[in-house]
């Protein structure tokens, strides 16, 4: 859900349509850099990465508060954390600006900049409808928690995050310590770290090695949850209302500013 898979490569949708746009972008500048035009191209790469640059700054600046403790996590944009009105804004002034000062740009930028522009926008706009609007909600599954609880993830009353991962798993190994403290402390929030198809023992065994607890931490023997919510990749983080609605999707590691945007969706 929400994800592209290409062999071992799992990319979020969001990710791969914003990819498309760069493409686009990049590829038809080169072609018109060679048939005359070479200075197309370097303004082509350059606004690619100010657009980048751009989208990434807008969501670190909505949440500096999460950054502000550890400000070089600013830098993984491999997490996740995109604002991509403000990258739009960032590539549409640089352009401007570079049309003003070299006149042969002038029929190249409005040209390229709206292909670009509309092979990222419509695809997400008409291929990829937003989490809320899937009419997803909350699997009806029950799974033993390491503690002893049995938990049914379809229980409304409450936000629900559910967090699938392994411990083979790289990144879910990264961000697991991230979301066993939002376990702990998210009051008035479910965060549940559904374990995919792994045995008891080596769950608790990694989480003692790592000196973490269990604090959220479900077993899901058979794949029942990924399965039910058509996980394509593992870590995948799903946002569920109070009423048990699917609101947001995170494919991939997650950083705490996304996680705090989860949850605030979720709430």
């Amino acid at each position: 859900m929400g994800a592209l898979t290409l062999g071992p490569l799992v990319l979020s949708l969001d990710r791969a349509y914003a990819a498309l746009g760069f493409v686009v972008l990049i590829v038809a500048a080169e072609v018109w850099a060679r048939r005359g035009r070479p200075d197309v191209a370097g303004w082509a790469w350059a606004t690619a990465l100010v657009t980048f640059v751009g989208a990434r700054f807008g969501f670190v600046l909505a949440h500096l508060g999460d950054y502000a403790a550890a400000p070089w996590t600013a830098l993984a944009f491999w997490q996740g954390g995109f604002a991509p009105w403000w990258g739009v804004a960032a590539g549409a002034a640089y352009s401007a600006a570079a049309a003003l000062r070299r006149p042969p740009l002038r029929r190249a930028v409005p040209a390229l900049g709206a292909a670009a522009l509309l092979a990222w926008w419509l695809p997400a706009g008409l291929l990829s409808p937003a989490a809320g609007d899937l009419g997803v909600v909350a699997p009806s599954v029950t799974l033993p928690a390491l503690d002893g609880a049995v938990v049914d993830l379809s229980a409304r009353g409450e936000p629900t995050i559910v967090n699938v991962w392994a411990t083979w798993c790289p990144p879910c190994r990264r961000e697991l310590p991230l979301l066993v403290t939002a376990a702990r402390e998210s009051p008035g929030v479910r965060v549940l770290l559904v374990n995919q198809r792994e045995a008891e023992a080596t769950v608790r065994a990694y989480l003692a090695d790592q000196g973490l607890p269990g604090d959220g931490v479900l077993l899901d023997r058979g794949g029942a949850v990924g399965r039910e919510l058509d996980v394509a990749g593992l870590p995948t983080t799903f946002a569920f209302a109070a009423d048990g609605r699917l609101v947001d999707v995170h494919v991939g590691e997650i950083s705490a500013a996304a996680l705090r945007a989860l949850i605030d969706g979720a709430r």
